[in-house]
């Protein structure tokens, strides 16, 4: 039970809305809200929570151009907004910030200076507040790009799951919207519960269910995993597919399960599935979609010897439950595998479609000691077929914790189901924190992908209007000699992109090497690197002076005989760790850093890393001494697209 509140008042502009959503978290037995009109005290709205509620999600009805009062009396409200204004696609939702813990009540918030706090990135998605994590049902419809993710409305940390959304006619530019789907009733009255609307996937469709083009789409077809757990006991997971349509992308129709866990061997694990359409195999009986989940099959059900469905590739990791977990500290899974399950049906993708199971697609026997995977994929590209998957409970012997892993080859089905023959295999991102990526294919035919950037180090700090969960920024995918790559798309580099900012130049440390630096005065910049050959070189991307003599807390780049590695000082558990890149040239270093987050593209997208750092000063410096030619050294300001 939470601390008990004995009332709490707010006063609220409607403006051009009509809709009132509150969160609210009971902490007495008197749990109740009131809206009055503030001109003349009328009552417009009273609503109790029932005595078996914990938690109760409000709508009411209001009328626009009115001043509310709002009374909540023995409860807490951490997040609550105002929609329906005729044009929430475009409008979005207006914030109303209720936390008794950070602000004023007779205060609403400027949405603008939300999201200027210098604890906020600039350039990235973020909730308006509390716990996001992973990217789900992206698509783009009739114009825009929708974003849902997983989502938290009563709280920084993660609990039982809501999706959150927003939309983008540009994958830079974000609009709130409402939150679009919610637990299972029952984890409001049964607080030994856990789970609710977990990850899953869409995809635009026509009025008679073909997947399609969404500027030619009748509605998007949603497919999610309901999650039910008895907290603190693992062994009573139950986990379903469902599948709805929304025709606006705002408002769902009903759910209807549609695959449910197929043999008793597969683990409890089954869940976040990802809808394709254009797998090239199985093209000529008239279509069929196919849909991958994330799960574990024993290890005796398959031939380790096989062509294909196996990847072998490993990285000497051990088995680890939380992000600086040690080796041995927890005992090795050895029963099972993690494995991406198939399953399909013929086109068009109905809600009583009937999913079959096709058998694993992919284990990895590599990273065989893990329990899982998480948010899996699988999509044609460039010629080949790509495989990704984040492995659960893995830890690699470069302190990674649950890295997302990229397996590229042919799919093959000789009888027994479609198989991928895997030719090569590498980590999606050689940094620390880049977890349960989505991509989707939009109406340009690009394989664009967004990624959760999770905070294992603890540097997010909660505080008034912060969120604890960043998305990535938008990134496109190609094979190129069978690696997997990826650089952020088109619209982040016409968009975020902004003035000049002056580089000076200096002589080194050594007399064959030269200095470039470069302040930044808003805590975010672009550095653009082209070295004309294999020169060792130290790229400083951000960093926090010592005091009294100390090390300083950094985040830097560094080539030194033929390894390039991002290296941290100061980051908690994970001080002095260094992630290899894992490619052997480098001629082309890119850098968004944005208040607390650097991403770094390697030889346009060869490679790519994604670190959280926490700059303590506002005017961010870089640096880059190289010992060797450097043949551009280019640094912007990154716009801010709130």
């Amino acid at each position: 039970m939470l601390p008990t509140t004995q009332a709490t008042n707010a006063h609220i502009a409607t403006g051009d809305y009509t809709r009132l959503d509150l969160f609210v978290e009971r902490t007495d037995d008197g749990a109740s809200v009131a809206l009055t009109r503030s001109s003349n005290g009328t009552t417009l709205a009273f609503a109790v929570m029932t005595k078996l509620e914990n938690r109760h999600h409000f709508q009411f009805d209001v009328p626009s151009d009115t001043d509310l009062d709002i009374r909540i009396n023995q409860a807490v409200c951490r997040f609550g907004y105002l929609s329906e204004n005729g044009n929430d696609l475009d409008n979005g939702v207006q914030y109303v910030n209720l936390d008794p813990d950070f602000v004023q009540w007779d205060t609403l918030p400027d949405t603008e200076s939300i999201y200027r706090q210098p604890e906020r990135t600039a350039s990235h998605f973020e909730p308006i507040a509390h716990w996001m994590n992973d990217p789900n049902g992206l698509c783009e419809f009739k114009g825009r790009y929708h974003l849902f993710y997983q989502f938290n409305p009563y709280g920084w940390g993660w609990d039982c799951m809501h999706w959150g959304h927003a939309v983008s006619r540009d994958l830079v530019h974000w609009t709130h919207l409402p939150i679009a789907l919610e637990p299972q009733p029952e984890f409001a009255t049964d607080h030994t519960l856990t789970g609710g609307a977990f990850s899953g996937s869409a995809i635009p469709v026509d009025q008679d269910g073909y997947p399609c083009n969404g500027e030619n789409a009748d509605a998007i077809r949603f497919m999610l995993t309901r999650h039910t757990e008895t907290r603190g006991d693992e062994h009573s997971v139950v986990e379903y597919q469902t599948t709805c349509l929304s025709h606006d992308g705002i408002h769902f129709e009903v759910e209807t399960p549609c695959i449910l866990r197929p043999t008793p061997s597969m683990g409890l694990d089954c869940r976040d599935p990802k809808i394709e359409t254009n797998l090239p195999i199985h093209e000529a009986d008239g279509g069929r979609a196919w849909i991958v989940t994330a799960t574990n099959l024993p290890v005796d059900e398959f031939h380790k010897d096989a062509p294909a469905g196996i990847s072998r590739d490993t990285t000497n990791g051990w088995f680890a439950t939380y992000p600086m977990g040690k080796p041995a500290e927890a005992a090795a899974n050895e029963a099972t595998v993690p494995t991406i399950a198939l399953f399909s049906t013929k086109l068009p993708v109905q809600r009583t479609s009937v999913w079959q199971y096709d058998g694993p697609v992919l284990a990895d026997f590599g990273h065989q000691i893990a329990r899982t995977y998480e948010c899996p994929d699988l999509f044609a590209l460039d010629g080949s077929t790509v495989a990704c998957g984040a492995i659960m409970h893995y830890r690699d012997k470069q302190g990674r914790f649950q890295p997302v892993r990229w397996y590229v080859g042919d799919l093959h089905d000789e009888g027994e189901g479609p198989r991928l023959e895997v030719k090569s295999s590498d980590w999606c991102d050689f940094g620390l924190g880049y977890y349960a990526t989505q991509s989707f294919r939009d109406d340009q035919d690009r394989r664009i992908v967004f990624g959760w950037i999770v905070d294992h180090a603890g540097v997010r700090r909660e505080g008034p209007c912060r969120a604890n969960g960043i998305m990535s920024l938008p990134r496109e995918l190609h094979v190129v000699d069978g690696r997997l790559t990826s650089k952020p798309v088109k619209e982040v580099y016409d968009n975020l992109i902004g003035s000049p900012v002056t580089v000076d130049t200096a002589t080194g440390a050594t007399p064959d090497s030269h200095v470039w630096s470069a302040t930044s005065p808003d805590d975010t910049y672009y550095a653009n690197i082209t070295l004309d050959d294999d020169a060792d070189f130290t790229l400083t991307i951000a960093r926090n002076p010592g005091i009294d003599g100390a090390e300083d807390d950094s985040l830097r780049l560094v080539r030194e005989n033929g390894v390039t590695r991002l290296v941290t000082r100061g980051q908690g558990g994970f001080d002095k760790n260094d992630y290899d890149s894992g490619i052997q040239q480098v001629r082309h270093v890119e850098v968004f850093f944005d208040h607390q987050v650097a991403e770094v593209f390697l030889n346009d997208g060869q490679a790519t890393g994604t670190m959280l750092f926490q700059a303590a000063d506002p005017q961010v410096s870089m640096s880059l001494e190289a010992r060797g030619g450097v043949d551009r050294c280019e640094v912007n300001a990154l716009n801010t697209i709130w």
